[in-house]
């Protein structure tokens, strides 16, 4: 997908919701999951009227209206900043998938382990290798290897 300034706008917003969830001290792991399982992450990654979302402090108070993510382990702004860019550059990617589609395909732990070797990649090979990964991992349970 070629994006324009509007596309890298919406990344970057979705990247300073995650941080922003650090600065509020919210686990980042409960969060991440809450946000792509609640309607607002629904509508923030599977809508394609993310344009009328006004910031990542509207995204935030709205959010948690609608949820409650306790405090918790913070992970590092460069690793929220780089999650939440991804799942919204996924989203773009591909718009068929919902967010929980996503987070099924790279749960946080995944990210957590391969943020080192993933984060220097495009964000679209970077989604590539996630999705190949996990349809690897599909393949070796229903072979029973796992």
């Amino acid at each position: 997908m070629e994006f324009n300034h509007m596309n890298y706008g919406y990344c970057n917003m979705s990247g300073k919701l995650f941080v922003l969830a650090n600065q509020r001290g919210y686990d980042s792991q409960s969060f991440i999951e809450k946000l792509m399982y609640s309607q607002v992450g629904e509508h923030l990654y599977h809508s394609p009227y993310t344009d009328l979302w006004i910031g990542e402090t509207y995204i935030m108070a709205v959010f948690e209206d609608e949820a409650a993510v306790e405090q918790g382990e913070i992970l590092s702004d460069d690793f929220m900043y780089w999650a939440g860019y991804l799942f919204k550059v996924w989203s773009l990617t591909y718009p068929e998938e919902t967010p929980k589609e996503m987070l099924m395909q790279a749960p946080v732990g995944t990210l957590r382990q391969m943020f080192l070797g993933l984060h220097v990649l495009s964000y679209e090979q970077a989604i590539e290798d996630l999705k190949d990964l996990y349809k690897s991992e599909c393949e070796r349970r229903k072979e029973g290897l796992m």
